[in-house]
């Protein structure tokens, strides 16, 4: 049943005795943006697979507002980008408990990513979780610059016992208007947030994982890569991050590091911009947690594929792919045999799926025979 996600929707039925459940009992997870919307029910889905969950806050004014401290909850002050700071809150988490397995990360600022904001938005997830019987910590520090990332995993490493098996990299904000509303540096801060931070994020643990021959990378992409209007910059960083996680994957398949990606469909800030009306329907038909259901099992040890993308929401799951036609080829391409042939070339009656880059090449052989060598494609 689970192969058919590589190729269709599926629908579900039957009792759940018939359908295996996915644990995660173990693995050391790091989950960003975790502090509201989606990132709360990916992290509370990681707590219910076996975890721990670890917050800190930012602001000393918002942490003073924190839910009084238990066994099973801990408060900490975090500026991610201060290493002294981070190392602080790393050592008083495990002074109270001994082992850290999630980490739960949330900015707490605007939809924008560009005004840091407090840290009640993680906590109110914590509370959450400390209520379903789990230990949680909250994080508020700020993702996007390398120094950051290098803190964020360092740090977790040393706390899980040298291993991080699985990043979920959820983080992301937007800001809306035309290509020419915004200044340089909120389109600067929008990239950072939605590619440049998960990249760095990625390759800090990239070493990590292949040593130890293991590691599962979900992406939360945005079916904005496919064109909405006024989101330009954040459909930008999300198609750069399409990108990563294509390319990773073919990086990372010697070494059991699997990376995928999806195009969620939840309620959140974004949707609750929307017309009251459209917000209402995302509000009932899409809760986080259907979408959180996935990456769970995109984080199994028995995943059997890489380099995919899904669209996901409201319980519908579908691969999302890149595909071409057989188009034109013509040695003396011109212009006007270009325009005399517009239809054949945009026809996608019969498409054929483009995986990769070497897939894409393969499709100029039967015009062009590969003379480059056994070494060249792979």
């Amino acid at each position: 049943m689970l192969d058919s996600l590589h190729v269709a929707c599926i629908t579900v039925s039957g009792t759940e005795e018939s359908i295996a459940v996915i644990r995660l009992d173990g693995r050391v997870a790091i989950v960003t943006g975790a502090g509201r919307g989606m990132g709360v029910d990916i992290a509370k889905a990681a707590l219910a697979a076996g975890h721990f969950v670890v917050a800190t806050g930012r602001s000393t004014d918002a942490v003073a507002m924190a839910v009084g401290e238990t066994d099973d909850l801990l408060v900490v002050e975090l500026d991610i980008t201060r290493a002294a700071s981070a190392a602080a809150a790393v050592r008083a988490a495990l002074d109270r408990f001994a082992r850290i397995d999630v980490l739960v990360n949330d900015y707490g600022g605007s939809q924008s990513t560009l005004s840091p904001g407090s840290i009640s938005h993680a906590e109110a997830v914590v509370e959450e979780i400390r209520r379903a019987g789990g230990e949680a910590v909250a994080d508020a520090g700020m993702v996007g610059t390398g120094e950051a990332a290098r803190q964020i995993v360092e740090h977790a490493r040393d706390a899980f016992g040298g291993r991080v098996d699985i990043l979920v990299n959820n983080a992301g904000g937007s800001i809306i208007g035309e290509p020419d509303a915004f200044d340089d540096a909120e389109i600067e801060g929008v990239l950072r947030t939605n590619f440049l931070g998960p990249y760095m994020l990625l390759r800090r643990v990239w070493p990590l994982m292949r040593e130890q021959r293991h590691g599962r990378i979900i992406n939360i992409l945005s079916s904005a890569i496919l064109g909405a209007g006024h989101l330009g910059p954040y459909a930008s960083g999300k198609a750069g991050l399409m990108g990563l996680t294509a390319d990773a994957a073919c990086d990372g398949r010697p070494h059991n590091i699997l990376v995928n990606g999806l195009f969620p469909t939840g309620a959140s800030r974004l949707t609750e911009s929307s017309q009251e009306d459209a917000a209402a329907w995302y509000r009932t038909n899409f809760p986080p947690e259907k979408v959180a259901a996935f990456v769970t099992y995109l984080s199994g040890d028995d995943l059997p594929f890489s380099g995919e993308i899904f669209n996901v929401g409201g319980g519908r799951v579908a691969r999302l792919a890149v595909f071409d036609n057989e188009g034109l080829f013509d040695p003396a391409i011109t212009p006007e045999s270009i325009a005399a042939n517009i239809d054949r070339i945009r026809d996608m009656a019969d498409p054929t799926i483009i995986p990769s880059l070497w897939a894409q090449t393969e499709r100029y052989f039967p015009y062009l025979p590969w003379t480059g060598g056994k070494g060249g494609l792979r």
